[in-house]
């Protein structure tokens, strides 16, 4: 009995031991503490442990530009005024930092002159934080001032001007009254150079005239007249901007000088002269209308296109009383000199003139005085409506000794009789020309034809025409009528010919020519447009008399209205010949001998079926080609 008492003393013994020993340790508490914004805190950020009702002395350091805000987090409200946590359990805290923010206060002198905009350069979520950079733009609004400097705590005079926010900032900007006035007028110059006097403009402040620098101004044309050269220029030390590499082309001018919120102020008028010498090495240099309209008077002379020349402007009502273009050559003799048109275009050029005769860019040209040279010039998207004697480029030409080489025209040519594509009536020598136009004559009119009206004694080789012609009398897809002994060669027309609307009697229509007369030889051309009319109606030729038609084709259907018509030609009188030419029966409908030789599409396309040609340096054939008919080597397929 007595040992079992001992054994269980013993035991509560031991028990007691073992919970004095446990009541002896207080327990552990974490401290999180995390940080929002930039700035460090002691203790540390992080995880810190205590043992429970440790009071901890908490210390929130801002970074440079930000402020201690507040503990914050789950248990920031346990925060004592004195910065003290206890920890009686698990805590968790964050320290606030942020951001201190600055007034900008912007005054404009004199008041209500100008404005100053703010623009935000760094991103941010608040106006102006410590370290924002806001850019700042001085804009005079009342007329006659200029924005001069900065003032309070910005200094300087840059616009627009960035400005670090470090600190609270009140600045003031500073315009001024000023004036501008020309400094230098510009003098009459030459085309292409510098204009003479190079223009300048002072801007000075309106009460004690000091110079401004650093003022934009810009130039430009009164009434919109193109020009080259620096058109912006900035006011010198001396507040005087100088334009001194102005260049402009012949013609009038009055420069017009321009600056923000100051008034616009107008130059003399001054005049640019066509450049060169109008001598045969020393050309006249023609850089837009002003200078075709300055050929006028140098009849004579030696000319070069410089420019593709808009000349639009003579469709306008005002230009002309709405009458267009004035063609050039107009005094007895006509134009007399040589035109390089050095590979330039005319576009737009418009005459409304149906009264007058002799229409076209050039009027007419008549004197044997020397040969007259037009060479590389080309017209596009012309209008031009004329009475007799009417083309795109010459009206016409009684001048046997003129050369016209690379020319063409494309538009619509509208006159009575003489009209073509691109000469009423032609003499001379034509090389290598070509139009792509609607041609139309008037009723009961005669001579209509893509290239020329009418072709007299002239030499025209490797010449083509594509559109339409529509006339009465002698109307061809190239030329209208052909007579006084003429030599054309590797020519060609694509070209719809047809009677005017309602005309009954039409006659002499053809692919090629109306008529071809008096010893004149037509030689290795073709015809591939439709043809319809009344009578003498032909796939080439409607008229054949006295003249030849050597190794040439047509493949346009002839429709007529009367029985005088044919695949080739369909009249032919007096001492013609008409050697080694076919057509095709096939797209034409006719089968006729004599008057050309009616082949197949398949033996058309086949150059063993041309009896004599020259398929080495003159023809040529190909499946995917003028589709599949013999085109000319020498002159340009489209």
């Amino acid at each position: 009995m007595k040992k079992l008492l001992s054994s269980s003393v013993l035991i509560v013994l031991l028990c007691l031991i073992l919970l004095c020993s446990g009541c002896g340790k207080k327990p552990q508490y974490t401290l999180t503490i995390a940080v929002e914004g930039e700035g460090t805190t002691l203790p540390n950020p992080g995880k810190n442990t205590y043992e429970e009702n440790t009071v901890v002395t908490l210390k929130a350091t801002p970074a440079a530009g930000y402020y201690f805000d507040q503990w914050s987090g789950k248990d920031g409200k346990s925060v004592s005024d004195a910065n003290t946590i206890v920890m009686n359990g698990n805590k968790s805290i964050t320290a606030v930092f942020s951001k201190f923010t600055y007034p900008l206060t912007i005054t404009v002198n004199p008041e209500g002159v100008g404005t100053v905009a703010t623009e935000l350069v760094t991103d941010t979520d608040k106006d102006y934080e410590h370290g924002q950079t806001v850019r700042l733009i001085a804009t005079p609004t009342a007329a006659g001032y200029h924005f001069d400097s900065w003032g309070g705590d910005l200094t300087g005079s840059e616009n627009p001007v960035e400005l670090l926010m470090d600190s609270a900032k009140s600045i003031t900007a500073n315009f001024i009254e000023v004036k501008a006035e020309i400094a230098a007028q510009p003098a009459s110059s030459t085309a292409g150079q510098p204009v003479n006097g190079s223009p300048a403009v002072r801007v000075l402040t309106k009460t004690d005239e000091i110079p401004i620098p650093n003022v934009a101004i810009t130039v430009a044309e009164k009434s919109g007249q193109p020009f080259q050269g620096t058109k912006t220029v900035l006011t010198n030390g001396e507040g005087i901007a100088i334009f001194d590499d102005l260049i402009f082309y012949e013609g009038n001018y009055q420069l017009v000088f321009s600056s923000t919120n100051l008034s616009d102020i107008e130059s003399n008028t001054f005049s640019v002269n066509v450049a060169g010498a109008g001598t045969a090495v020393n050309p006249y240099l023609i850089h837009n209308l002003h200078g075709l309209m300055f050929i006028e008077t140098h009849l004579n002379d030696f000319f070069r296109v410089e420019n593709d020349i808009d000349a639009s402007v003579t469709r306008e009502s005002s230009y002309n009383d709405g009458a267009g273009w004035l063609p050039i050559g107009q005094s007895g003799s006509g134009f007399a000199g040589q035109i390089d048109g050095n590979g330039k275009t005319i576009s737009g050029l418009y005459i409304n003139r149906p009264s007058s005769d002799c229409i076209g860019l050039i009027k007419e040209i008549k004197t044997d005085i020397r040969p007259i040279v037009i060479k590389n010039l080309h017209l596009t998207d012309v209008e031009i409506v004329g009475g007799n004697n009417v083309g795109g480029l010459v009206g016409q030409i009684t001048n046997s000794t003129s050369q016209f080489e690379n020319c063409s025209v494309t538009g619509e040519i509208t006159g009575m009789s003489f009209v073509g594509g691109m000469f009423g009536a032609a003499r001379g020598v034509i090389t290598n020309c070509s139009t792509n136009v609607i041609v139309t004559a008037g009723v009961g009119s005669w001579y209509a034809g893509g290239l020329a009206g009418v072709a007299s004694g002239a030499t025209i080789t490797k010449c083509f025409a594509f559109g339409s012609v529509a006339g009465n009398y002698d109307v061809g897809g190239l030329l209208g009528l052909v007579q006084g002994s003429c030599s054309i060669s590797q020519c060609y027309a694509s070209v719809d010919v047809n009677s005017l609307p309602a005309i009954t009697n039409s006659s002499a229509l053809g692919g090629f020519a109306g008529c071809i007369d008096t010893d004149s030889t037509v030689s290795d051309c073709f015809s591939r447009g439709e043809v319809s009319g009344h009578d003498n109606i032909a796939g080439f030729c409607g008229y054949l008399r006295d003249a030849n038609i050597v190794r040439c084709y047509s493949t346009g259907a002839a429709i007529a209205s009367s029985d005088n018509c044919g695949g080739f030609t369909a009249f032919s009188y007096g001492a013609f010949r008409i050697t080694n030419c076919y057509y095709d029966r096939d797209t034409t409908g006719f089968t006729s001998a004599g008057n050309g030789e009616p082949l197949t599409t398949a033996q058309m396309q086949d150059s063993t079926s041309y009896n004599a040609w020259d398929f080495t340096t003159v023809w040529a054939i190909s499946s995917t080609i003028n589709d599949g008919y013999p085109y000319l080597r020498n002159t340009p397929i489209e």
